[in-house]
């Protein structure tokens, strides 16, 4: 699939905007962090980070037999970095 149809698949969907959010906020999380945080059930947090990751959006590293999340946000991925800099402005507005 094209690297872009990836990306916007990604961001199609208000749950996965959610959790790029959450993670723009905290940098990084467990999936059960998220789960808490979005109350949303366990499997569907679980396949939506999983679609962000195949999308390029996120990344995860394993700690201790824990998966933490994090936005894949480096300087060489110029799409990335604007529409996760467009998702940061539409945070800060819905905030004021």
């Amino acid at each position: 699939m094209d690297f872009l149809l990836k990306l916007f698949k990604g961001l199609a969907n208000e749950k996965r905007l959610k959790i790029i959010e959450v993670l723009i906020e905290h940098k990084e999380m467990t999936l059960e962090n998220i789960v808490k945080r979005l109350k949303l059930p366990y499997k569907t947090v679980a396949r939506n980070l999983k679609i962000l990751e195949n999308a390029g959006l996120v990344t995860s590293q394993i700690l201790q037999g824990i998966a933490y999340y994090s936005l894949n946000d480096t300087p060489d991925l110029s799409y990335n970095r604007n529409l996760l800099n467009l998702i940061r402005v539409r945070l800060k507005e819905k905030k004021e």
